[in-house]
């Protein structure tokens, strides 16, 4: 990675790294969560404030992201905005479930997590915005892969099983394709122990499509939890993204 691009990275990692916390932050935290050197930290954040991305609390010697940041980025997909739609379903999720709610899209080989509300719960799922998962065998990926067609199918599975280390287990197309069809009746999909050993989800593709992108929602936590909680939570989801993103939806299934 060369010096430029090493450079654009780290200003999305110290935006990413904001919105997970959620607060201000010293040069120090901003240096140690993210394992850069703290004399280079504490120029790059000088740099973002001379900008107007960033604002410093002199006295406590803090930094906090201005509200330019929030507007980066709002023309593309009003519905992802601070206030949107999506986010206020999500918070929605969150304040009912005590659970961590997951949006995710597909990306290339993987899936990446591009808004993740905490869960509150005393035990609960870790995971943070830019979070990726392989495509290819976890819940959200499965979800995603029954949508494509047969020669994208076959395309992730091959590369999934080419660079699969010694002594792991090979994925089979054909189970792949069972999982698939019976994905496509239920229309969502539960998953426990597939990726984190413990953690588990019930994912739902969103009925909107931002250019082309499909996304979907996720209840994540203990395999166990979402288990004991898989129906009402499915319910809560698909009530909640009628809500949102289906005017009239909700009356209409009352």
């Amino acid at each position: 990675m060369n010096g430029t691009v090493k450079s654009a990275a780290r200003v999305i990692e110290v935006f990413e790294y904001f919105d997970r916390i959620r607060r201000a932050a010293s040069v120090t935290e901003v240096a140690r969560a993210l394992g850069y050197p703290q004399s280079s930290t504490s120029v790059l954040l000088r740099s973002l404030v001379e900008l107007g991305y960033l604002e410093q609390d002199e006295a406590r010697r803090n930094y906090l992201p201005t509200p330019r940041v929030t507007l980066l980025g709002s023309w593309i997909e009003p519905l992802l905005a601070p206030g949107g739609e999506i986010v206020r379903m999500m918070d929605e999720l969150g304040e009912q479930t005590g659970e961590t709610i997951i949006l995710g899209v597909p990306s290339g080989e993987v899936v990446r997590y591009i808004h993740v509300v905490q869960a509150t719960q005393a035990m609960r799922l870790h995971v943070g915005n830019g979070t990726i998962r392989p495509m290819a065998i976890s819940g959200m990926g499965r979800l995603f892969m029954s949508g494509m067609d047969e020669n994208r199918v076959r395309q992730i599975v091959q590369r999934y099983n080419a660079e699969l280390a010694a002594g792991q287990t090979p994925l089979y197309l054909a189970a792949v394709r069972r999982d698939l069809a019976a994905i496509r009746v239920e229309g969502y999909v539960p998953s426990f122990d597939r990726v984190t050993q413990g953690a588990g989800g019930i994912s739902v593709l969103l009925p909107v499509v931002p250019h082309g992108m499909p996304m979907a929602v996720a209840i994540g936590g203990l395999s166990r939890t979402i288990n004991d909680n898989r129906e009402r939570f499915l319910q809560l989801i698909r009530k909640s993204i009628r809500r949102h993103l289906q005017p009239g939806a909700e009356l209409r299934a009352a």
